[in-house]
């Protein structure tokens, strides 16, 4: 077995077991002529809807299509969920698409709507960027090829982060979006390849507090080996209590008071005293 693979275990003896309720459904392939949506629970396509369903047609993939669960009412049948996605099927022209057909009447149809659309578990951002990672999405695999370069690895750790470590995906791939790779891996390498790797500094506050102190300066982008010079003699935990400490008395935000102190050091060349800094 796959190292990546693990079985599903049960739960302890701490879960109460109720009587299981309902019936087993079957799966079949329906006619979208014969799919119904009941008003009684379901919401009209709103104008966000229309945006997701767009989206399923761009990139319609029957290996990202999870059948419609359905309710049966004589020769038709009635939408519990995927009404979104077989809106997309139909627009692009597909007549028929799987279904799981429960065997229920209309007000369970109804609790199973309400359960199935409000006990959802939501996927956090940082195993969504795994997936897209492993799926070789292509503004994943660019953002890898920056964090490889600047010695950063994302972590499912929530504490105890090591030099290099962060759970700031959605920070990441904001900031390659906003600074593009090269300066990007500047802005890592400036954390994670000086002083003592400065473990746990990568979050937002700081990644973009560097950035933006440094992006509009190429003279400083163009000579790496000085600015991470400067990098070496701040110390980046000092510089933060500073910063929280001055934002709680000012009001100004943590990131724009980083950003200020940094600019100072790179043009005083006093980085000691950076933290400090009035």
């Amino acid at each position: 077995m796959s190292k990546t693979l693990f079985p599903i275990v049960q739960l302890g003896a701490e879960v109460k077991i109720g009587k299981i309720g309902g019936h087993i459904g079957r799966f079949e392939i329906i006619p979208i002529s014969k799919l119904l949506v009941d008003s009684t629970y379901q919401r009209a396509i709103s104008q966000g809807s229309v945006k997701n369903i767009r989206r399923i047609c761009e990139g319609f993939d029957w290996a990202k299509f999870l059948p419609v669960i359905v309710t049966q009412d004589g020769e038709s049948f009635s939408i519990v969920d995927g009404q979104h996605r077989t809106t997309a099927a139909a627009t692009i022209g597909i007549e028929a698409v799987p279904c799981y057909v429960l065997s229920c009447t209309a007000s369970e149809a109804a609790a199973a709507f309400a359960a199935i659309n409000g006990n959802v578990t939501p996927v956090q951002p940082i195993d969504l960027w795994f997936a897209e990672l492993a799926a070789k999405k292509p503004s994943a695999v660019s953002l890898q090829r920056v964090l490889d370069a600047s010695g950063v690895k994302v972590t499912r750790k929530k504490e105890g982060f090591l030099a290099g470590e962060t759970r700031s995906i959605t920070v990441l791939q904001r900031a390659l979006d906003f600074y593009g790779s090269a300066i990007l891996t500047t802005i890592l390498q400036c954390i994670v390849e000086t002083s003592d790797g400065n473990p746990g500094m990568l979050f937002g506050a700081m990644i973009n507090g560097v950035g933006r102190a440094i992006r509009t300066k190429p003279e400083v982008l163009a000579d790496p080996a000085k600015l991470f010079d400067v990098f070496d003699e701040i110390n980046l935990s000092e510089l933060l209590y500073s910063a929280k400490i001055e934002s709680a008395r000012s009001g100004n935000p943590v990131q724009f008071i980083i950003t200020r102190q940094i600019n100072a050091a790179i043009k005083n060349g006093s980085p000691r005293e950076v933290a400090h800094a009035a």
